[in-house]
């Protein structure tokens, strides 16, 4: 021990000495280029349970300086430095394969500084890699679109969602774009786990969806003023927006956990600004409509329903638009802080101003055209952090985030139709039998109970009166009741009903295109929505509440059908769509989920006779009601399911199918007349006792 001591304090000592040489940034590699060179230079970070592998044999005097200074660097992410280890320059192919030899290398500082020149010939490229190996093989990489390139769990995830796309050429590759790109995912709040793997699952899960449509806008064709020409005017939005929110426990240890829902559809105006990009204008209000299910872990439960018309008229907001029609708007990271309409009044009885803040990542909303080009589809994911606020200038008003008083996560999910305005439409308008599926939400604090059913039918319209025969609504529901904290009863349900409480009721048509359901006939009791330009497409969204004093029930739904057409048996073979759910889970252990199926398909064969449906699952859930709100992890096994088809109408209605050893799951629907829209409702369950039902819009490619 005597001798390791005499060896170690010459070296510490010198080290001490020469400290900037220790830690400088070549990391006492090779790499260093001459005057005038471009030197790419960063820092390698990795989870801790890899970072070993990362590193190749430490010499002597890193050892050395590992005991003394033991590094203590790791980032609010959680990373850990990786020290030691050897980078590689190199040029890859498209399919993230070396090409060639190795163009330069160095090796990390003990802090995972790097610096590194490109030789002579070698520019900033999206093919140019600067590559970290481990002796157990283990590797990180980053693009080389900067000459500031750090190498971490983030860098890998991007570099692997381009070479997965199979259209992007790498060399090709706006370095800017993928910079902005880069650091959008990087102002995220995530947090490492011990190894690469699982956070690349985790990156997948919470950022997958954002890069993804990033990267298509990328690669996109951009408009040559065709597609934005076709999209000018006026039009509707119809959404139901379904969410989770979480607290951290505070002093006492009180938690709470929300189930919230938002049905909203609202007048849409959008202009052509000219080079490929849009400005959109909201519009008037038809209903916004917004409930908040709360319960804490004493088994207390709170309803919260608001209903606001216009708040957000006027807003204006850029897209763009690419040669397909699909426009894409992205918005950077914001901060808000609680809306107090007057300090010390209703909402504000501490007379402290805000109470809470938030915090949301950058995201992109895009939508997809359906091929007629007056019809819109997508589904939306937001998630933000709440944080308790502080007053920073001393005036007794809380004015800002407190970044160090977290108080919890939200996160929601929208299915958004946007229909183009008619005009000229009349009751006639709509003369057709139309598919419709509905999903439909209702929530009791009195019970509690929340029950989660969806329908799926024929409607007639006829010159202002709507049949629905008798029977004709084909039912999925599931009863959530808690018991004993945490777990809860869930009674499944299916039954076939007519349309509330009539047959045939009385329906109106404005001249730009509102629909109105009104089904005693004197104004009680109505559903309102919009149909687009050619009455192809009817959605409507709506929201119901009792209870007094206080709200204690409500009921949201979403209505959307479809026009449909004749000779529909054969319209299948062989097509392929575009799949956009939104679907709720349920299990008697008190978990709970909201997920998508992010690129999601669903090919047809060449008969129709099966169906192949692909996709990640993407969402989030949490283990009971008071829990804390996770991303859902992509699933290790196949996402790859085949359906039967078990049956196709000649009006277009079709049933799918597909059972193994532990989950049933069905999907039945229409098919529009023109074969350019699925909408299906999807009900399945497994073996674990998890239910699910939503709805599923597919967009022929």
């Amino acid at each position: 021990m005597q001798i390791l001591r005499q060896t170690i304090k010459p070296l510490v000592l010198a080290c001490s000495v020469t400290l900037a040489a220790c830690n400088s940034s070549d990391g006492g590699g090779g790499g260093g280029g001459g005057a005038g060179s471009q030197t790419i230079s960063g820092t390698a970070e990795a989870p801790g349970g890899i970072v070993a592998q990362l590193q190749n044999n430490k010499s002597v005097l890193v050892a050395a300086v590992d005991i003394i200074f033991p590094p203590a660097y790791a980032a609010i992410t959680g990373l850990e430095p990786v020290g030691g280890a050897t980078v590689q320059l190199i040029r890859i192919d498209d399919d993230g394969n070396q090409v060639g030899d190795v163009l330069a290398e160095t090796v990390t500082s003990l802090t995972g500084d790097y610096s590194i020149a490109l030789p002579t010939g070698v520019s900033l490229a999206g093919n140019i890699i600067v590559r970290i190996t481990g002796n157990s093989g283990a590797s990180m990489s980053a693009m080389v679109v900067d000459q500031a390139v750090d190498i971490n769990p983030i860098s890998q995830f991007v570099l692997d969602k381009f070479v997965d796309d199979e259209d992007l050429v790498l060399a090709d590759l706006a370095i800017n774009e993928v910079v902005s790109l880069q650091g959008r995912v990087e102002e995220f709040d995530l947090a490492a786990t011990a190894d690469l793997s699982t956070m690349l699952d985790q990156l997948e899960a919470e950022v997958g969806e954002f890069v993804d449509s990033e990267i298509a806008v990328i690669e996109a064709t951009p408009d040559d003023g065709t597609a934005a020409a076709a999209v000018v005017g006026n039009w509707h939005t119809v959404e139901i927006d379904l969410g989770m929110h979480d607290s951290d426990p505070d002093t006492t240890g009180n938690l709470f956990g929300t189930f919230a829902m938002d049905v909203l559809s609202e007048g849409l105006t959008i202009a052509d600004a000219g080079s490929g990009m849009l400005n959109f204008t909201i519009g008037s209000t038809l209903i916004d409509a917004f409930t908040n299910y709360s319960v804490d872990n004493f088994g207390n439960t709170n309803l919260f329903h608001e209903i606001s018309l216009g708040d957000d008229a006027g807003d204006t907001f850029s897209a763009t638009i690419d040669a397909n029609g699909i426009i894409s708007s992205s918005f950077p990271f914001e901060e808000d802080l609680e809306t107090v309409d007057i300090i010390g009044g209703a909402n504000d009885p501490e007379n402290d101003g805000p109470n809470f803040g938030w915090r949301y990542p950058p995201g992109i909303v895009t939508l997809y055209p359906v091929a007629s080009g007056n019809t819109y589809v997508s589904v939306i994911t937001e998630a933000g952090v709440r944080y308790e606020t502080t007053d920073t200038n001393g005036d007794g008003i809380n004015d800002a985030v407190d970044p160090d008083a977290r108080a919890g996560d939200e996160v929601d999910m929208f299915l958004l139709l946007v229909l183009k305005e008619g005009s000229g439409m009349t009751v006639s308008s709509l003369n057709s039998d139309y598919g419709m599926v509905a999903l439909n939400i209702n929530l009791d604090s009195s019970v509690p109970e929340g029950v989660l059913d969806s329908s799926v039918g024929i409607v007639n319209f006829n010159t202002g009166t709507a049949t629905i025969g008798v029977d004709a609504l084909d039912v999925k529901a599931i009863t959530r009741t808690p018991t004993t904290p945490p777990g809860v009863t869930l009674t499944p349900d299916s039954f076939t009903e007519p349309a509330l409480s009539a047959d045939t009721f009385p329906y109106t048509v404005t001249d730009t295109g509102q629909v109105t359901f009104d089904f005693v006939g004197d104004g009680s009791d109505v559903l309102e929505g919009y149909t687009n330009n050619d009455g192809t497409v009817v959605a409507f969204v709506d929201d119901e509440s009792a209870g007094s004093p206080f709200v204690t029930n409500v009921n949201n739904e979403m209505l959307m059908a479809v026009r449909l057409g004749t000779g529909m048996a054969s319209s299948l073979n062989g097509a392929t769509y575009n799949l956009h759910p939104l679907r709720v889970g349920l299990a008697p252990d008190g978990y709970s989920e909201v997920s998508t199926l992010g690129g999601g398909t669903v090919v047809f064969n060449a008969d129709a006779s099966s169906a192949t449906v692909d996709g990640t699952d993407r969402g989030f859930s949490r283990s009971t009601d008071v829990a804390e709100v996770e991303a859902i992890l992509p699933d290790d096994a196949a996402t790859e399911m085949v359906f039967t088809v078990d049956s196709i109408a000649d009006n277009g209605e079709i049933t799918l199918s597909i059972t193994d050893s532990t989950t049933t799951e069905t999907l039945k629907g229409f098919v529009s007349e023109d074969g350019s829209l699925l909408i299906m409702r999807v009900h399945s369950s497994d073996t674990d006792g998890l239910q699910d039902i939503g709805i599923v819009v597919g967009v022929k490619q």
